[in-house]
């Protein structure tokens, strides 16, 4: 369909539907005579329902239509079977790129085992605490710190001891 009509059937401007057309938001045909138009599927597209019925193209008495000038006019059921086949690519492309997460997500979590594994072999084992005297250390730890406490009772309380 013309610009015109493509204009009027998506109930806009026919300068808006140009500036649509220049910055690449709606392709636009050329016909063999070099007029462009407007595909009504790529309108729907673009602008969502018509306001309007696309008009036909030859008007008035003794108007013939020819192969050049018949407009664009896809029947509805051709339309639901493009967004059906457009539906369908879409979702075995969201099919793909779920099978491309997954897998990024296994070799995820196998570097992350792996990192994981290297680091206890990296890093040195933890103190045995058997190997500080066999406990004597602690006990002596323990009666350190009890000292340490009769030490600053007597030191803060004077009077404690009497």
């Amino acid at each position: 369909m013309s610009i015109s009509e493509a204009a009027r059937a998506a109930g806009i401007n026919r300068r808006t539907l140009q500036r649509a057309i220049q910055t690449g938001r709606l392709s636009a045909t050329v016909d063999a005579a070099g007029g462009r138009g407007v595909d009504l599927a790529e309108l729907i597209r673009a602008f969502g329902p018509l306001k309007e019925a696309p008009q036909e193209t030859p008007r008035g008495p003794g108007a013939v239509m020819s192969h050049e000038t018949a407009p664009h006019h896809v029947p509805e059921t051709a339309l639901v079977a493009v967004l059906r086949e457009q539906l369908q690519q879409a979702q075995q492309e969201k099919d793909r790129l779920m099978s491309l997460l997954e897998t990024a997500q296994q070799v995820l979590q196998a570097e992350q085992q792996a990192r994981r594994e290297l680091e206890q072999k990296l890093l040195p084992a933890p103190p045995n605490p058997s190997s500080f005297g066999n406990g004597r250390s602690g006990v002596l730890l323990v009666l350190f710190a009890l000292a340490l406490a009769i030490a600053a009772a007597v030191f803060f309380h004077p009077d404690w001891l009497r």
